[in-house]
């Protein structure tokens, strides 16, 4: 009986882990110039209970101080809104994650109004927001939000 209750122990501690979500590429302080193809390996939310749908991806320059209201909080890039396959929430999805992302060129004129600005050694977040339900009532969706630090066009180490 004892074996048992270690089992579901252990068994609850596994599931809790693997039911936080992470970036695990690029790791925390990757170095990323611009223009450069970079490896992204997001683990989902998505576990047994628990409901994946899709992802967001940015990078941001800046991570939310509050909830309040900004026109202006961060600068950045969306990268894509992706889905990882998991049952029964979204098995088959057909906007799944590319294996690496492409660091956009800031120095380089979006078009319109928009400018580029060049900048060095910058620190920046890859940060995902996800979608997901976890059978407790909501109103639409849950969303998590995790985030690594990368520096963007590194000059030295």
């Amino acid at each position: 009986m004892r074996f048992l209750s270690s089992l579901s122990a252990l068994a609850c501690v596994v599931s809790a882990l693997a039911a936080t979500p992470a970036i695990r590429q690029p790791a925390e302080g990757t170095l990323i110039s611009p223009g450069a193809a970079f490896d992204f390996d997001y683990g989902s939310i998505a576990d047994y209970g628990t409901s994946s749908y899709n992802y967001t991806v940015w990078l941001l320059t800046s991570l939310p101080t509050s909830f309040a209201p900004s026109t202006d909080f961060a600068s950045g890039h969306f990268f894509g809104r992706f889905a990882e396959p998991n049952y029964p929430g979204n098995p088959n999805p057909p906007n799944t994650p590319p294996a690496q992302l492409i660091m956009p060129d800031f120095s380089k004129n979006p078009g319109g109004f928009g400018s580029g600005a060049s900048a060095t050694n910058a620190t920046c977040y890859l940060a995902v927001f996800e979608e997901y339900a976890n059978g407790e009532g909501s109103i639409g969706y849950r969303i998590s939000f995790t985030a690594n630090q990368i520096v963007y066009n590194a000059t030295s180490h």
